[in-house]
């Protein structure tokens, strides 16, 4: 009896409760938006990295916290922009070693064979993978994440009729989420980080997250 008892005091003191939560997401806000009921990723969505093998999200995170980045690594400004502020929120960081970047490229016809080596500039640790188009729309369907091919590009496939003169256009832009997504070890959607992105403010966020729910 004395057993269950320790068990479920246990249960109480170390399991945030709604008004723990309440509390974090008061001291965290508006770096990040916690969500009060978490959405589970699971193995639903195969992944392919640079040799095109699948791969899975839990393998490239390895039970750790994460934080997936949607962009591509053609992108002129905003995608470097924010890799390097995740590199800086880093190296701020008490519980870094916890938390696993993955950079998730929404052109997989042109960045796959290249993902490894734009991310490895920011740093040596980030992860870079992509997913095949169906795989891919359905997953930042889930997410709430937005991607589409710019209207420039759009309107030059569209007016290329003459198919002897056409020539595949590959200097196009995306517009796409600019925000990161923050996941718990279990694979759960939990929190959003929009812009502006700051990386000290962002550090201090992340390690009063972990070093409450981890």
């Amino acid at each position: 009896m004395l057993g269950i008892s320790m068990l479920v005091l246990a249960y109480f003191l170390l399991i945030p409760g709604a008004e723990q939560l309440r509390d974090l997401q008061a001291q965290v806000k508006p770096t990040v938006s916690l969500y009060s009921n978490p959405k589970p990723l699971g193995e639903k969505f195969p992944l392919i990295n640079d040799e095109g093998q699948i791969i899975s999200l839990a393998e490239a995170v390895k039970n750790k916290w994460a934080i997936l980045y949607f962009g591509y690594t053609s992108c002129p400004d905003v995608c470097p922009t924010d890799l390097a502020t995740l590199n800086q929120t880093l190296k701020s960081m008490q519980y870094a070693d916890k938390l696993q970047i993955v950079f998730i490229s929404v052109d997989p016809n042109r960045d796959v064979g290249r993902l490894s080596d734009f991310t490895q500039k920011f740093n040596s640790k980030f992860i870079g993978l992509s997913a095949k188009e169906e795989v891919l729309n359905k997953m930042t369907k889930m997410l709430g994440v937005y991607h589409e091919v710019s209207q420039t590009k759009q309107r030059a496939t569209k007016n290329h009729s003459n198919h002897k003169a056409m020539k595949t256009n590959n200097n196009y832009l995306i517009n796409h989420t600019a925000s990161y997504l923050l996941l718990n070890p279990k694979l759960e959607l939990i929190g959003l980080l929009t812009n502006p992105h700051y990386a000290k403010k962002m550090a201090k966020a992340l390690d009063l997250i972990i070093e409450t729910l981890d």
